[in-house]
């Protein structure tokens, strides 16, 4: 009988956490090919440490409490459905293949219905099919929208 790894604590970051999910966030940057810039993460990081109003950032913590990855919340408004919506910006997870990233999921989904979430969306590079396959098994569906954007 093969033993399931123990699900991850997972918690909302607080302002003492800003250095590692900085951290994390250069880790999450060199995980995806993409530029880091620590000043751009401090000032993505710090308003979700302080309080709601953007959404909120939270660490993935193994059974000793080690950190083993992050996840960024950001929230939104959707007329479509009616209430909050919340975009999963960023989930990162240092060791793959050992169930966390699905059991984070999990726990961020139940956050959201706690604080009346309606929806949670994300995007995906197209190269990531392994990231939508994990998405798809805990019943994120790929919709027919294309996602543009303008830097301002």
């Amino acid at each position: 009988m093969t033993e399931q790894p123990l699900a991850p604590v997972i918690r909302r970051a607080a302002s003492d956490d800003l250095a590692v999910l900085i951290e994390m966030n250069a880790e999450y940057c060199a995980a995806e090919q993409v530029p880091f810039d620590p000043q751009r993460a401090r000032a993505g990081l710090e308003p979700l440490l302080i309080d709601d109003t953007y959404g909120s950032a939270h660490l993935l913590l193994d059974p000793s409490g080690t950190v083993v990855g992050y996840a960024v919340l950001a929230r939104s408004w959707s007329v479509e459905i009616g209430g909050s919506e919340m975009v999963l910006d960023e989930l990162f997870v240092r060791t793959r293949n050992q169930g966390v990233g699905g059991r984070a999921l999990e726990a961020l989904a139940d956050h959201c219905r706690e604080v009346g979430v309606k929806r949670i969306f994300l995007e995906t590079e197209r190269r990531n099919a392994r990231a939508r396959a994990l998405y798809a098994r805990h019943g994120f569906n790929a919709d027919d929208s294309i996602w543009m954007s303008r830097e301002l």
